[in-house]
C-alpha cells in the first residue's frame, strides 16, 4: 500500500512582518501615428523589393554551376583501376567489421 504524504500547512506571516508593496500609478504612453507613405515612397519600396528578388535569383542561378564543379572535383573513384576500388572497399569493410566486433564484445556498451 502506498504511503500518503502529508503536507505542512503554509506559513502565514502577520501583516506587520510582511514587506510593504509599492504601488505604481498607471501611466500611459502617447501613441505615435505614422503618416501614410506617399506614392513616391511606395514606388521606391517596390523598386527595392524587385532589386532584392533579382539579386537572390541571380545568386541561385550562379550557384548551380559552382555546385556541379565542386561535385566533379570531389569524385573519388574517377579513373582508378578496379583493383584499387576493391582494395579501398575491403579496407572500409574491415574497419566497420572491427568496430562491430568491439561493440558486440562489450555487449553494446
Amino acid at each position: 500500500m502506498l504511503a500518503q504524504k502529508t503536507c505542512a500547512a503554509p506559513v502565514v506571516r502577520p501583516a506587520a512582518l510582511r514587506a510593504p508593496v509599492a504601488v505604481r500609478p498607471l501611466t500611459r504612453k502617447p501613441v505615435q501615428v505614422r503618416a501614410s507613405s506617399s506614392p513616391q515612397q511606395q514606388q521606391q519600396q517596390t523598386t527595392q523589393k524587385v532589386a532584392a528578388a533579382t539579386a537572390v535569383s541571380t545568386l541561385a542561378l550562379a550557384a548551380a554551376p559552382a555546385a556541379q564543379a565542386a561535385q566533379e572535383a570531389f569524385m573519388v573513384a574517377e579513373g582508378e583501376p578496379f583493383i584499387v576500388q576493391v582494395g579501398w572497399a575491403a579496407v572500409c569493410v574491415m574497419f566497420s567489421f572491427s568496430l562491430s566486433l568491439v561493440v558486440w564484445g562489450r555487449s553494446g556498451m
